[in-house]
């Protein structure tokens, strides 16, 4: 849903937002602020969005955050062009790595962002370090953003019989689209728990897959995502690519045990552990954990990446990045 009408002349950030899930979850914490605002292409009338889109590019102080993954199917994104030749300055948001890009046969459009980019002088933002990295590999220069949410995690945390009731072993993946599974590394997981033949515990939230038998599938709501979430023994995710993984911040915030692979998105991610480079280091990470769940070394790890999160991923410092656009 868009948000309130606010004063064209006082934004200075307008983002653009085809995505009703995730990106959306975590783009739309930015609209408190007087000087963001937030527009969706799925809250119709499509015809007034594209008004007030008109309205807001007169302002000629006001830089457009176009948040993509490439998908040239989505409303904003297949107009990007037209869209950008009216603002000053202009970013596309890549909220997917370059791999993402291949596993769903987008490469092309890694070659039409190059040309966007030389054309009309547009700027490429991406999550993190590792990230930038891999895009320069394709020509693509980017700038990170330190992304972050507003989280009060202790109410959660410091409730006994939460914290008393961990029973789940969870995984994520918000699409029933099969190419998801694989890419958010769900027939990993599987095998994983499958194997060590703890299938009962297992959780997968975010959509209601029949394809895994013996384990739990959740579509929740953001609210019961985090009722499930806190309720989880340890936080698992063996995905194939990672921008970013919001869930891990959650975790983090939870003080809950993650387990993810050792790659782009997660490298800046989760900075202290524990990131795994495969199945049978998963395994045994997973055993450690579970059997010395309350063990300080554990219990060390875990507080760091909590502690971490607390500095870095914080809707200020989300803000902060965007406000360093200004003077770029």
């Amino acid at each position: 849903m868009n948000e309130k009408p606010k004063e064209p002349s006082k934004i200075r950030f307008l983002h653009l937002v085809d995505h009703d899930g995730t990106i959306f979850k975590l783009v739309s914490l930015l609209s408190v602020y007087p000087d963001h605002k937030v527009l969706t292409s799925f809250s119709y009338p499509l015809k007034k969005t594209m008004q007030n889109i008109d309205k807001i590019s007169k302002n000629k102080k006001a830089i457009l955050i176009l948040h993509a993954t490439g998908n040239n199917k989505k409303v904003f994104y297949k107009m990007k062009e037209d869209i950008i030749k009216k603002f000053k300055k202009a970013y596309v948001f890549l909220h997917v790595s370059p791999t993402h890009f291949l596993i769903k046969n987008r490469r092309n459009e890694l070659d039409n962002l190059k040309k966007l980019v030389e054309k009309y002088n547009v700027g490429i933002l991406v999550y993190s370090n590792e990230v930038k990295k891999e895009f320069s590999y394709y020509g693509l220069n980017a700038i990170p953003i330190q992304v972050g949410i507003n989280f009060g995690s202790r109410k959660y945390y410091n409730d006994e019989s939460i914290r008393n009731q961990k029973k789940y072993l969870t995984t994520v993946c918000t699409s029933e689209e099969g190419v998801y599974h694989y890419i958010k590394g769900i027939d990993i997981f599987y095998k994983l728990i499958k194997d060590m033949g703890i299938e009962k515990d297992g959780l997968i939230l975010g959509n209601n897959s029949n394809l895994f038998k013996g384990v739990k599938t959740k579509k929740v709501s953001q609210t019961n995502f985090l009722k499930y979430l806190k309720k989880s023994k340890v936080y698992i995710q063996l995905s194939r690519t990672e921008a970013y993984n919001l869930s891990a911040i959650y975790a983090k915030r939870l003080k809950i045990p993650i387990i993810v692979t050792d790659i782009e998105g997660h490298k800046d991610n989760v900075k202290y552990g524990f990131r795994i480079n495969s199945l049978k280091d998963a395994k045994k990470c997973l055993k450690n954990i579970l059997s010395n769940y309350r063990k300080s070394k554990i219990k060390k790890i875990v507080d760091k990446n909590y502690r971490d999160s607390l500095k870095r991923e914080t809707l200020n410092n989300f803000r902060n990045s965007f406000n360093k656009l200004l003077s770029s």
